[in-house]
């Protein structure tokens, strides 16, 4: 075979696959834009959905599960979408007839489908790489360290810990101080209003309607007591001769305070010990009382969501928090001192070397090891973190109830809960 001849062959291949593409790529955009697998696999039939959600695209994958192996398997994917009536049509694998035989569903019963979306979050991620039997099977790791290299960790950090908090303390306390009065005037401005919208206007009323009457019934009898005891030991002869002494122009005086300061101790000091029983039993009732009051919890609680709801107190507190820890850079360099310190690197290290071991098991359980491969769940976090996939798909079954009506698209219900993408894909181990 000459040169010439290979050469007009290629070009023949070549302009053939040109042909090819170029059809099915006007083919596509005549009857709606569809994946290159339905052009190289045929659906042996498909559904119209109706998706209210607007959530589906093109392409996203379809699955069921197989009832006799009890193993998912991809069933169909959206073939076309119509954001206008915001239905999408779903090619299906497996045939909706009833003389074909399939292990998916039951063509007696109508299809029910579930719209299933993974956001990306901390939660969908953890539920993800750490389902509850891996989760429940970590703790026990975990539990199993502690309890024998507990004792020797807590002996290694309790001293940092207490050092930190120790010279965190008057940071904090000083940065906090200068950040209030910084801020004195608003503060000032919040107080003001706090105190005639709630004080004046809620608690004052509050108080005099549910707390005084209940103070008056427990705590009468006793004060009244304690009075009578304390009026009988009072001299007026002595406290009358001392303030006139007091008024008279005569170069000592305060004759009066002196008499009133041995008077409280000597005389209501011992009066009101002989009656703390009683002064406790009152204030013990007045509590359960006060506690018992469901008018005074619930305005309370009111006032409470009044003050942690208003949006000035809300971000000035936000702002002093900031300043005073989060921003705190003399914070950070005690913690940057106590934790690097020679002392603080022998402990860590001794207590990494005692962690080391469970710490490798777990990584192993999450993120696989190289003779076993890749976790399933670190694939799908893998996939759905770093490439961007398997974000939006869609579950078949046969519905709980009958009478749907076939003739209209099927309903598509959105997940409640989050549940991991069915299938993973992994590479082949060959």
């Amino acid at each position: 075979m000459t040169t010439r001849t290979i050469r007009s062959l290629g070009a023949v291949f070549w302009i053939g696959c040109l042909v090819v593409v170029g059809g099915w790529l006007v083919a596509s955009s005549r009857g709606g834009a569809q994946p290159l697998v339905s052009a190289v696999w045929t659906p042996t039939d498909s559904v119209e959905l109706s998706d209210p959600t607007a959530a589906l695209s093109v392409g996203d994958a379809a699955f069921a599960k197989d009832v006799s192996a009890d193993e998912w398997h991809q069933v169909g994917h959206v073939l076309r979408v119509d954001p206008d009536t915001k239905t999408a049509t779903l090619s299906l694998y497996e045939p909706l007839d009833q003389d074909r035989e399939t292990s998916f569903w039951d063509r007696r019963q109508p299809i029910e489908a579930t719209l299933h979306r993974s956001s990306g979050k901390v939660d969908d991620v953890i539920a993800t790489l750490l389902p509850r039997p891996k989760r429940e099977q970590l703790a026990q790791k975990i539990s199993a360290a502690m309890r024998e290299h507990g004792e020797e960790i807590s002996e290694a950090m309790l001293p940092l810990v207490f050092e930190t908090v120790r010279q965190s303390l008057p940071v904090i306390e000083s940065e906090l101080a200068a950040s209030l009065r910084r801020h004195d005037a608003e503060i000032e401005t919040i107080s003001a209003r706090f105190r005639e919208d709630i004080i004046q206007g809620q608690m004052v009323p509050l108080v005099r309607t549910e707390v005084l009457p209940v103070l008056r019934l427990h705590g009468r009898g006793p004060a009244e007591e304690i009075g009578r005891e304390i009026w009988g030991k009072a001299s007026l002869w002595r406290f009358g001769w001392r303030a006139l002494y007091d008024s008279a122009p005569l170069p000592e005086r305060e004759l009066v305070r002196e008499e009133w300061s041995r008077f409280v101790e000597e005389e209501v000091v011992p009066i009101v010990e002989n009656h703390l029983d009683e002064i406790a039993e009152a204030v013990e009732a007045i509590l359960r009382d006060l506690a018992a009051n469901d008018v005074l919890r619930e305005r309370l609680g009111d006032v409470a969501l009044q003050i942690v709801n208003d949006d000035e107190a809300r971000d000035l507190l936000r702002t002093i928090v900031m300043e005073a820890i989060v921003d705190n850079e003399r914070l950070r360099q005690v913690w940057v001192n106590v934790w690097t310190s020679p002392e603080a690197r022998e402990k860590l290290r001794a207590a990494g070397e005692r962690l080391e071991p469970v710490i490798r098991e777990i990584g192993d359980e999450v993120m696989g090891t190289r003779s076993d491969g890749i976790e399933p769940g670190f694939a799908r976090v893998l996939r759905n973190q770093i490439l961007g996939k398997d974000k939006v798909w869609i579950t078949l079954k046969n519905e709980s109830a009958s009478g749907a009506d076939p003739a209209r698209p099927i309903a598509l219900r959105v997940a409640t809960d989050f549940t991991p993408y069915p299938i993973v894909h992994l590479a082949s181990p060959e």
